[in-house]
């Protein structure tokens, strides 16, 4: 063995030591307990630890060695260096041991530890993958493979692999969600019952519907939903369009009959297909457009697997199917050839077509979509008269549409499938004067700045990439105005309409407002992939791709980030994303914007954000197109080593439980205590004394003192009932039996806290209450919490 052999072999064996630290770790956490956390160093177990990942290590390293020198042709040596560079971010494995520090429970310590083994697996990844985009720049061989397989195929070959590819994924998410039991919400519910009554009554009358309480044939048990019915139509007919619900008909109707998970998700399925399609129209338009191939699939892939494209995908709303429709009918109108008469009818029948899905919200979709149709066609025709085919598919459509309310619903009131119902002339020339008197400016511009900057339904802070599509836009008005102003006019009145209305998210996900005319961002966001790359930003685009990619993903492990409320009454500003993203020393959210219809002109981060991204917008044309030289590997290796060390000090060097605002709570004693936010279903009923209003379930509480507690008594029981009850001290049992119609008491003396910040001293309970027979509506259960601080 030569003496370069000889040291390479001494860093693998060194690697693998260090390395081996973190596993072990992470195999002691589940013994661990609040008061005794401390690492066992077994040097046995250690050395076979560390002998397995050598064994790995040198087995992986001689494999890739080969891969480099053979199909790169690098010298041996460097290609040993390179090898050997990814693996140096695994050195930074002793930093568990700084976590030890912040102790709260087991459960959440292997939690963090075992996310700071994916941060540095991912880190040799990420730096293999930088390596190898270099080599493959000098001496293309992975990259010029799929591009020649690729090109020889035909156009309609390349739109049906794009169509099937994005019909499997957003199934894979529909089946993820529906395996964590999400079935239907927010409005879903009520577009169903107008399917269900097709189906088993073969009308759209709703009440007996409503009455028998149809709807829990795809909700959860015992749930109960108030109608959604118009008024003056005695609760029969919903208030809302029944485009939706005709399109899920065929899906519900076999999901019916397979009944369990299948009729969620065939009837989430329904949806996929008008997705799936609506992505393909982004390719194909700028493949028209004869933009770059990669530009074309690039725009293609961050449309339709990012939000809020994704996530609309598999829920049943209106907004893709209009924005399907509508981007087609364009697509169709902007390279419109040959006007054909029956081309012309069935885009005008598809244009009328929206108004199935909300009577009053796509119109102002429609009419510019009308008149931009309108021009077009007299512009590319010779025969006028063509233009009347247009009008007669928009006029047949939308009489078969009044008809059809006229005969439910008994008006041409386009409000009548609303939730205001039909109104007359002068109701309407009222709630007119209100709209455009009636609603304080600022709310109507917060209201549209929300579309795009609230941390809880802002598309910006879901899907970052879309970013960039402003800088397209700033692109795109440099290099061809004209077709800039045509988007805007197209999608624009839809927007300020919406925000004029003040309309916001309701139980849905994120920027439902922006989904009917997001093709508009992604076109944007194609001629800045396609401009020259800015190099000061191109780092940005990849960071903000690589979130846009992975929030999805965390979104659908977290469902409930997806349903957050900015509509009137809602007062809680976090993002519960941004809440999953931080820790209990930093909340992220408190530095975000929010744009709720309460006060905002003292929320700082508004004026914060909307001031950077002013200059960003800004300061973008003048922004040096030159290319900047590549960092050296080593360089490379260290920045991203410091990237992971910010990754490990946010996100798993102390407890992933932000906490929250406190209440503070003043006992009998004159003890002041941070009670911090606990469950909705339990009731604090006097300082200390909670009402547990729900039993076969966990209550966790969070409360901190400024003096350490010397004395905490701990009771718990019902009078009415014998419960089986679990009490933890953080993770470490404290008491575990039955109440028998008593109440059981506890006492812990000089109990170990937890260092808080700002010098606090924090506790944890968790109270587990199981039934000891099935109860209708079990008594509450009582918990009472009195603490003693020592007086010096």
């Amino acid at each position: 063995m030569n003496r370069s052999s000889a040291s390479k072999l001494i860093i693998l064996i060194f690697i693998s030591l260090v390395f081996s630290l973190l596993p072990l770790t992470l195999t002691q956490t589940p013994q661990m307990t609040f008061s005794h956390h401390s690492i066992q160093l077994n040097l046995l177990s250690w050395s076979l630890l560390a002998g397995l990942f050598f064994l790995g290590l040198s087995g992986y390293y001689l494999l890739t060695n080969r891969f480099f020198t053979a199909i790169y042709t690098l010298p041996s040596q460097r290609a040993r260096q390179l090898e050997l560079l990814s693996y140096a971010v695994l050195l930074l494995a002793p930093l568990c041991f700084l976590s030890l520090k912040h102790y709260l429970t087991a459960t959440d310590l292997y939690s963090r530890l075992k996310l700071f083994l994916i941060f540095l697996v991912g880190g040799v990844f990420w730096i293999k993958i930088i390596f190898l985009t270099r080599l493959e720049k000098k001496q293309a061989f992975l990259s010029s493979l799929l591009p020649q397989v690729w090109t020889k195929l035909s156009l309609k070959k390349k739109t049906l692999i794009l169509f099937l590819v994005a019909l499997i994924i957003y199934n894979i998410g529909s089946f993820a969600l529906i395996s964590r039991g999400m079935v239907f919400s927010g409005d879903e519910p009520h577009y169903l019952i107008i399917t269900h009554s097709l189906l088993q009554d073969g009308d759209i009358n709703l009440k007996n519907n409503y009455t028998a309480q149809d709807y829990r044939v795809y909700m959860r048990p015992y749930v109960t939903i108030d109608p959604h019915t118009a008024p003056n139509t005695q609760g029969r007919y919903s208030f809302h369009s029944p485009g939706v619900s005709f399109l899920a008909l065929p899906f519900y109707s076999l999901g019916y009959i397979l009944k369990g998970k299948w009729l969620h998700f065939l009837t989430r399925m329904a949806m996929t297909l008008w997705a799936a399609l609506f992505g393909i129209q982004i390719y194909l338009f700028l493949a028209a457009l004869k933009f770059k191939e990669k530009t074309a699939l690039l725009s293609w892939f961050i449309f339709s697997f990012t939000s809020p494209v994704f996530f609309y995908s598999f829920h049943l709303y209106p907004e893709i199917p209009a924005a399907l429709i509508s981007f087609y009918v364009f697509r169709k109108l902007y390279f419109l050839s040959s006007p054909k008469p029956e081309k012309l009818l069935l885009l005008g029948l598809l244009t009328s077509s929206l108004i199935w899905f909300h009577s009053l919200k796509y119109l102002f979709i429609m009419g510019p979509l009308f008149l931009y149709g309108s021009w077009v066609i007299f512009r590319k025709t010779s025969r006028k008269s063509s233009w009347l085919f247009f009008l007669l598919g928009n006029g047949v459509m939308a009489s078969i549409y009044l008809f059809f309310q006229y005969h439910f619903y008994k008006s041409l009131s386009l409000s009548a499938v609303s939730w205001r119902g039909a109104v007359n002339f002068n109701e309407s020339f009222n709630y007119l004067k209100f709209l455009l008197a009636g609603i304080p400016f600022h709310y109507r511009w917060e209201t549209f700045l929300g579309y795009f900057l609230d941390q809880r339904d802002g598309l910006l802070f879901y899907s970052p990439v879309y970013l960039f599509a402003f800088l397209g836009l700033i692109a795109l008005g440099r290099r061809n105005p004209r077709f800039m102003f045509l988007l805007l006019s197209l999608t624009t009145p839809y927007l300020l309409v919406s925000a004029w209305l003040t309309q916001r998210t309701g139980y849905a996900p994120q920027a439902r407002p922006l989904v009917a005319v997001s093709w508009t961002l992604a076109l944007w966001l194609a001629f800045y992939i396609q401009s020259p790359p800015k190099k000061v930003v191109a780092s940005g685009f990849k960071i903000c791709l690589f979130l846009s990619l992975i929030f999805p993903f965390l979104q659908l492990k977290h469902p409930y980030s997806l349903y957050q409320l900015t509509t009137q009454g809602e007062t809680q500003r976090a993002g519960e994303l941004f809440l999953y993203l931080s820790n209990m020393h930093f909340e992220l959210s408190n530095y975000l914007p929010s744009f709720l219809k309460i006060d905002n002109r003292h929320w700082w981060p508004n004026w914060l954000w909307l001031g950077l991204l002013i200059l960003v917008a800004f300061l973008y044309p003048y922004l040096p197109s030159r290319k900047e030289p590549s960092l050296k590997p080593a360089l490379t290796t260290l920045s991203i080593s410091l990237v992971i060390t910010g990754l490990f000090f946010w996100f798993v060097y102390y407890p992933r439980t932000p906490l929250g605002n406190p209440q503070v709570v003043t006992f009998p004693s004159g003890e002041r205590i941070f009670f911090y936010p606990y469950s909705r279903v339990a009731r604090q009923e006097k300082p200390g004394r909670f009402k547990l209003l729900e039993v076969n379930r966990d209550y966790v509480f969070y409360f901190s003192s400024v003096r350490p507690i010397t004395l905490l008594q701990l009771e718990i029981g019902s009078p009415r009932a014998n419960y089986r009850v679990a009490i933890d001290y953080f993770d470490e049992a404290i008491f575990q039996g039955e109440t028998g119609r008593s109440f059981r008491k506890i006492e812990l003396k000089n109990p170990l806290s937890y260092k808080y910040k700002k010098g606090l001293h924090l506790y944890r309970i968790r109270v587990a209450i199981w039934a000891r027979q099935p109860l209708k509506q079990p008594p509450p259960c009582w918990f009472q919490i009195l603490p003693s601080a020592q007086t010096s």
